[in-house]
């Protein structure tokens, strides 16, 4: 098992780079992995100078003895996504749900659609695969309530930082009538694409 990182370089500058740092700091302690701040540091440093004025996909990893390594990729052009909805496996182990692992058989499907859209036994919505959910509806975002439920992304936390994403959890049921209703929007929020609008298949 890895922790890691996925994270959007552009124009000689990588988003949102603090809060990254300190979601992987904070999932080592609480993982008992070493977080070598100097590995970080140097990553961050060789990655800036050797990939001036890119638009760039980062992963950087931690293993289980506190090794760094990291891995630069194209950023494809993708700003639409189509979604299902799946119930998420009661028999998860939490720390796979609020820490970014490569444990992430909970988050596999078939890629009938783009993405899958996970609720609980409760009917809460949750999150998507590959990032969080935001909700339009009557000219305001609303994201989930975190319950140590769900990974909070860093585009969520700092969109909620800046006071243009407010909390709101939405029943799978109600979510569905109100988007057959065209009530509702949605988006997937996540560093790397930061806001990609989503078409929920029903």
């Amino acid at each position: 098992m890895k922790l890691f990182e996925t994270m959007r370089l552009e124009n000689n500058e990588i988003k949102r780079l603090q809060l990254h740092k300190e979601r992987i700091n904070h999932s080592c302690h609480a993982l008992g992995i070493d977080f070598d701040e100097r590995q970080w540091n140097d990553a961050i440093t060789h990655i800036l100078e050797n990939y001036p004025n890119q638009l760039k996909r980062l992963k950087l990893m931690f293993d289980k003895e506190g090794n760094l390594t990291f891995e630069v990729a194209e950023l494809p052009d993708k700003q639409y996504f189509t979604a299902r909805l799946v119930k998420l496996d009661n028999a998860v182990n939490d720390k796979y749900l609020i820490h970014k692992t490569t444990q992430r058989n909970h988050l596999q499907h078939d890629h009938s659609t783009d993405l899958i859209l996970l609720y609980d036994d409760k009917g809460k919505v949750l999150e998507f695969d590959i990032g969080n959910i935001m909700v339009e509806e009557d000219n305001q975002c609303y994201t989930p309530e975190y319950e140590q439920d769900f990974l909070r992304g860093t585009m969520r936390r700092a969109l909620l930082e800046e006071g243009s994403l407010e909390i709101k959890n939405y029943d799978v049921a109600t979510f569905v009538r109100k988007l057959k209703n065209n009530e509702i929007k949605v988006f997937l929020l996540n560093s790397l694409r930061e806001v990609a609008d989503v078409e929920i298949y029903l």
